[in-house]
C-alpha cells in the first residue's frame, strides 16, 4: 500500500520569494478567503504595443521603509475588476511570475495593487494554494523564514537596468533616424514612443496643468528626446517642460530649448559661463552672418561630451576628426554644458588661433552626423538617457538603499 504523501503547510503569514522581480524577501498574508493574489506596487505604468503589453512597477518591500524599492517589469496577462475586501472595486494589471515558497516554487497569477497602507506587501490567495498544500491558519511561518537583510545585497546596477518608457517628441517622427533610435531602444529593452507634436497639447485646468494627446491625458514617461528647436516655437518647449514637471527627464529641458532661440540670452548665459567670444547667429540666424556661419564646423553634443564632428552643409560632405580641432570639441561641450543641452548642434568657427560660437541648435541633423562621421549616434543618446535617469534616481528616487 502506497502511503499519501504529507502535505506541504503554510501559515497564515509566511515569507516568499519572487525572483523574476528581483525581490529575495516579501512577507506574505496566506488568504484562503481571496480568490486571487495581490502584490504591492506602486508608479504602475503600462507601455508595449497592444500585441504585447508590459506593465512597469515599482515595489518597497519592507513596511514602512520608503526609502527601500525596487523596480521590475512583466508582461500583461490580464486587465480586470476586482473587488477589495472592503468592497471597493478597482481595475488591475495582472502579470505571472514564480513565487518560492520554502522549497516549492508555484506558477501564480498575480495582481498589482498599492498596498502601501496594509502590513503584508503581498497577499497569497486561494487561486495560488494547490492541492497537496494545507492552510493552517492557527500558526505562522511553517516554512524557512528570509530576511530584509538580503536587500542590502542587491547590486544597484541592477536597478539601473531597468526597462524605461521613453518618449521622443518631433514636429515629424517618420525619420529613418528616428525610426533606428526605436530600434536600439526596444534592442536594449526599453520602449520607445513617437509623439508627434501635432497631436499635443497643453491643458490647463483650476489645480494643474497637463499635456494631452489627441485630448486624452498624456501618460508618463521616465525620460523625453526632444527633437525641437526655433521652427517648433515657445508651444514645444513649453510641452518638454509639463512633461518635466511630472518627473520625466529630459535630454532637453523646455527652458534650455527657450533659450536657444534667442541669440542674445545665448551670448548672455555662454559669457556667464566661461565661454567669452562672439555670437555670430542664433539658431536660424539672419542672412547677414550666413556666410560667417557656413565657414564653421559643426560639432554633436550628446550627453556633456561631443559625439561627432562635421564640416558644415554646402562645403563638403566630410567627417572631421577630433585630433585635429580639440579646441573646436571643448568649446562646443563648455558652451553645451553652459546652456544646459544635452543634445545639441554647436558650430564653431576658427580665426587664426582663437575660436568662438557661431551658431547653437536644440534640433540637430542626427542623421546626417551618424552618416558622415560613422557613429552609432543612437547608441549614444540612449547612453546619455540611462545616465541622466541613473543619476536622478540616485539622488532622491527608488533604487534600493541598504
Amino acid at each position: 500500500m502506497v502511503e499519501a504523501a504529507s502535505p506541504f503547510i503554510v501559515g497564515w503569514q509566511e515569507w516568499l520569494a519572487l525572483p523574476e522581480l528581483g525581490l529575495p524577501a516579501i512577507k506574505a498574508k496566506i488568504d484562503t478567503g481571496a480568490r486571487t493574489s495581490a502584490l504591492h506596487a506602486f508608479l504602475i505604468e503600462p507601455f508595449g504595443s497592444p500585441a504585447a503589453p508590459m506593465v512597469r512597477f515599482g515595489v518597497h518591500p519592507i513596511p514602512g521603509r520608503l526609502d527601500v524599492a525596487v523596480f521590475a517589469s512583466a508582461p500583461v496577462v490580464d486587465r480586470r475588476e476586482v473587488t477589495s475586501s472592503n468592497g471597493e472595486r478597482e481595475t488591475r494589471y495582472f502579470i505571472r511570475t514564480p513565487v518560492k515558497l520554502g522549497e516549492r516554487v508555484l506558477e501564480i497569477e498575480v495582481g498589482l495593487t498599492n498596498r502601501e497602507s496594509m502590513s503584508y506587501r503581498m497577499l497569497l490567495g486561494r487561486q495560488a494554494i494547490r492541492e497537496d498544500m494545507m492552510v493552517d491558519a492557527a500558526t505562522s511561518f511553517r516554512q524557512p523564514k528570509l530576511s530584509f537583510k538580503l536587500y542590502r545585497g542587491v547590486p544597484r546596477a541592477d536597478v539601473l537596468s531597468r526597462v524605461l518608457r521613453i518618449a521622443l517628441v518631433a514636429q515629424d517622427t517618420g525619420s529613418s533616424f528616428n525610426a533606428r533610435l526605436a530600434e536600439a531602444a526596444i534592442a536594449r529593452g526599453h520602449s520607445l514612443e513617437m509623439l508627434e507634436l501635432g497631436t499635443l497639447a497643453l491643458s490647463f485646468g483650476a489645480e494643474r496643468a497637463v499635456v494631452l494627446r489627441d485630448h486624452v491625458e498624456l501618460a508618463h514617461y521616465d525620460a523625453v528626446i526632444p527633437r525641437i528647436g526655433l521652427r517648433e516655437g515657445s508651444t514645444a518647449a513649453a510641452i518638454i517642460r509639463q512633461m518635466e514637471a511630472t518627473g520625466c527627464v529630459s535630454l532637453n529641458s523646455g527652458d534650455a530649448i527657450d533659450q536657444v532661440s534667442n541669440r542674445v540670452a545665448v551670448a548672455q548665459t555662454l559669457v556667464r559661463g566661461g565661454v567669452a567670444q562672439a555670437i555670430l547667429a542664433g539658431e536660424g540666424g539672419g542672412k547677414a552672418n550666413a556666410a560667417r556661419v557656413a565657414l564653421s564646423l559643426r560639432v554633436l553634443v550628446v550627453g556633456d561630451a561631443a559625439a561627432a564632428m562635421v564640416g558644415p552643409e554646402g562645403q563638403g560632405e566630410r567627417a572631421l576628426g577630433f585630433a585635429r580641432h580639440r579646441a573646436e570639441r571643448r568649446i562646443a561641450e563648455h558652451a553645451a554644458e553652459a546652456l544646459e543641452l544635452g543634445l545639441a548642434a554647436i558650430d564653431v568657427v576658427r580665426g587664426g588661433d582663437e575660436v568662438a560660437i557661431a551658431r547653437v541648435s536644440a534640433r540637430p541633423a542626427l542623421g546626417r552626423f551618424a552618416r558622415l562621421g560613422k557613429k552609432d549616434v543612437a547608441g549614444l543618446i540612449l547612453d546619455a538617457v540611462e545616465a541622466r535617469v541613473g543619476a536622478r534616481a540616485r539622488l532622491g528616487g527608488g533604487f534600493v538603499q541598504s
